[in-house]
């Protein structure tokens, strides 16, 4: 008898809220270079630890993406953005301060402590903060920032639920964390704070004008300009 093909099996399935069996094997998985699928508040993420380069090139590959595009990286908060950046712009913190956690990927400087392999063609790194507890509690086990970039091949439309993970990657993701049906919608907005004025890259739920309104009072100057 043939081994069934790859793509006919299923990555290992856990559900939150996990139990401290299921947290001790996640945790373990983050350490060891395990590439996971997990709900966001909008759509499926395709990840895991981002300070490993193995787990990267697996995700590059896994989405057929160029590795000249950096991926989005899930912090912990403010704190865990300024460990990956540099100097952070005051507006850019107002931001994150206004609308983090929330649909909003900020662009920043690379720091020192980020690994080249998470920086772009110019030396940025795009962070964000996810609302969904699940999210929050895959930061607290693995305590690294996780790669975020959404679960689909480059060009086709992101997983809302697991089933639509299985179909698109099946045993080449390594666990499905099972969440249920995210909420689609609108991405989370790009902006990008290392410019002057700051440049949305992608528009997504938090609207220009939402950005703007946030920084017309104390940071004019680097408000991104209506034609965005």
């Amino acid at each position: 008898m043939t081994d069934m093909p790859r793509h006919l099996h299923r990555a290992r399935t856990v559900c939150p809220p996990f139990d401290r069996d299921t947290r001790e094997y996640v945790a373990r998985a983050l350490r060891d270079g395990l590439v996971l699928a997990y709900p966001t508040e909008t759509f499926y993420a395709l990840g895991g630890n981002a300070l490993m380069t193995s787990v990267t090139e697996r995700v590059y590959r896994l989405k057929e993406r160029e590795a000249r595009k950096a991926l989005l990286l899930l912090v912990d908060g403010i704190p865990g953005a300024e460990t990956l950046a540099g100097a952070v712009h005051p507006a850019a913190r107002l931001l994150m301060t206004r609308f983090w956690p929330g649909p909003l990927t900020v662009v920043l400087p690379a720091g020192e402590l980020c690994p080249t392999h998470l920086r772009d063609e110019r030396g940025t790194v795009a962070v964000r903060w996810s609302p969904n507890p699940t999210v929050g509690e895959l930061l607290h086990l693995g305590g690294v920032p996780l790669i975020g970039t959404s679960a689909n091949r480059s060009g086709e439309a992101a997983a809302r639920d697991a089933e639509a993970v299985a179909r698109i990657f099946g045993a080449d993701v390594d666990i499905v964390v099972d969440g249920g049906t995210t909420a689609g919608g609108a991405p989370s907005t790009l902006i990008d704070a290392t410019v002057t004025p700051f440049r949305i890259l992608r528009a997504g739920a938090v609207s220009a004008e939402a950005l703007r309104a946030a920084l017309q009072n104390s940071h004019p100057d680097v408000a991104p300009p209506p034609s965005d």
